[in-house]
């Protein structure tokens, strides 16, 4: 995002947009993906004892990171997809109705 911009304008709204879409998105789908690599151990994974302690709560774990980051992804898609554009046109009406307007006579 553009470090100077200070104010809030249907660009900035826009820069926050295009953050979302081209960092955050791709980024929490990676990690998402990484999780779901990871949700298994293959053989011998924890062992027997192992299995019986730590096993389950790893899934577990797992289970909630991925559902935590679906939840963030939702959450972010929307904001990106109609929230913030939304937003990024009222403000731009807004703007565009609050410029004085001179008619000639």
């Amino acid at each position: 995002m553009n470090q100077h911009t200070v104010f809030i304008t249907p660009d900035a709204i826009g820069e926050v947009r295009r953050d979302i879409r081209e960092d955050l998105l791709p980024l929490f789908a990676e990690i998402r993906q990484i999780l779901e690599e990871n949700r298994a151990l293959d053989f011998p994974g924890w062992g027997a004892l192992g299995e019986w302690t730590v096993g389950a709560l790893y899934r577990s774990l797992i289970d909630t990171f991925v559902r935590d980051t679906d939840a963030a992804l939702g959450v972010m898609r929307t904001w990106e997809g109609e929230h913030l554009r939304f937003a990024e046109h009222n403000w731009r009406a807004a703007e565009e109705l609050a410029v004085r307007r001179v008619s000639r006579p």
